[in-house]
């Protein structure tokens, strides 16, 4: 056996072994804190309060908390643990799926990105998502190609709302979950997981719609990422009822995270 395969035998061993599987789990609590405090900072927002709902807005209430900043290096690590770990299913998985090794992939990255956000804000930074996505935005409107890659974005994100609303509808996010034996877990995990895919679904069906709206405006400052997709609900008729609800299902969807950190299948 050559080094190299010794090497990646190592890897996928490491990240199959029972420790690795439990720390990762807190992947799913991050994710989870990370929904919760978007929601609550949505429901404040809807009613005129202040904030900014997005990852930046949520990391920054968290870290002024008491144990804020122990809570957001323990979410550091469960979400880059949960990213190698998906990333190694996508490479060691016995499976001829090409689909599924896209989808571990792709949660990988996505976990990565997460972690690398609580770790900024449990070194002491700070990160303005709003603007971030307004200046790349800026950017990429400058050309054709730019123009198309948003306009693409965007649309992938309304694909990714609608599997999302109907893998709520659904109840398919059950096949994930070793579902317990207790009825009333069970129910909670099935009300939490339908509510809040389907919000899940509803905010990035918002987000979609405000890049491509931005694009074939030509407004870079109106493409500021989440938050300006839930203002943009907000200001519409009816808005205020809306974003508080999707506040609430967001809060809902962090709820079933929690149970999934508890009783993901992992395999």
């Amino acid at each position: 056996m050559s080094k190299s395969e010794e090497a990646a035998d190592a890897v996928q061993n490491a990240t199959n072994s029972r420790w690795f599987e439990r720390v990762a789990r807190f992947g799913y609590v991050g994710n989870a804190v990370l929904h919760g405090l978007i929601g609550g900072i949505a429901i404040s927002m809807a009613f005129g309060g202040s904030g900014e709902a997005d990852q930046g807005g949520a990391l920054d209430t968290l870290s002024r908390q008491p144990l804020g900043g122990a809570l957001l290096w323990v979410c550091f690590v469960g979400c880059i643990v949960l990213g190698i770990w998906s990333i190694s299913q996508a490479v060691f998985e016995r499976t001829d799926k090409a689909t599924r090794r896209l989808k571990d992939a792709g949660t990988g990255v996505v976990f990565l990105a997460i972690g690398a956000t609580f770790g900024t804000y449990a070194m002491g930074g700070r990160e303005d998502s709003g603007e971030k996505t307004s200046s790349i935005s800026t950017e990429l409107m400058s050309n054709p190609v730019g123009n198309f890659a948003l306009l693409a974005a965007g649309a992938g994100l309304i694909g990714m709302a609608a599997y999302y609303i109907y893998k709520g509808a659904s109840q398919r996010f059950k096949r994930d979950l070793s579902v317990p034996g207790d009825p009333r877990q069970a129910k909670i995990i099935t009300v939490t997981g339908v509510v809040g895919y389907v919000a899940k679904g509803l905010v990035l069906a918002a987000l979609g719609l405000l890049f491509i709206v931005a694009t074939l405006q030509h407004d870079p400052e109106d493409s500021t990422g989440i938050d300006g997709a839930l203002r943009a609900v907000r200001d519409q008729p009816f808005g205020v009822p809306a974003l508080a609800a999707i506040g609430i299902g967001l809060i809902a969807y962090g709820v079933y995270l929690l149970f999934r950190a508890r009783y993901d299948k992992m395999d």
